[in-house]
């Protein structure tokens, strides 16, 4: 049964989800919200080069994608999964949209640090989770 909030039906939990996070103890701490949420598989990326070879590897359902990774952004691994159509959002403990273009602008970021609830939602409604 899908979470109703503010009167918006939330969609599916997706079942394989790409996490890209480069701080191990906040990378821990989202698998485990996104498993206690329902995902069935969280596949982590603490880098750009690593990410992009899970998408190699695997068929992501939904992916959560920390905008600055250290010394890179998670741009590229957005564009890849933007042509790729997965759905996706990032995370930001900052006000980042002005770091993205314009293509990838729509898509949502979820402020760190966030609450299940706030993961859930945003997992969740992000147009294109089946």
């Amino acid at each position: 049964m899908a979470l109703e909030t503010n009167s918006e039906k939330l969609g599916p939990m997706p079942s394989r989800i790409l996490l890209v996070e480069d701080n191990a103890i906040v990378a821990l701490n989202a698998e485990e919200l996104l498993l206690e949420i329902g995902a069935e598989e969280v596949i982590v990326a603490k880098t750009v080069a690593e990410a992009q070879s899970r998408c190699d590897e695997y068929a992501f359902d939904f992916a959560l994608l920390d905008l600055n990774l250290g010394n890179e952004t998670s741009i590229g691994v957005a564009s890849r999964l933007q042509s790729d159509n997965v759905p996706f959002a990032f995370a930001s403990g900052l006000d980042d949209r002005n770091q993205l273009p314009a293509t990838l602008g729509h898509y949502p970021i979820l402020r760190k640090p966030y609450l299940l609830a706030d993961l859930e939602r945003t997992v969740r409604s992000v147009p294109g989770v089946a």
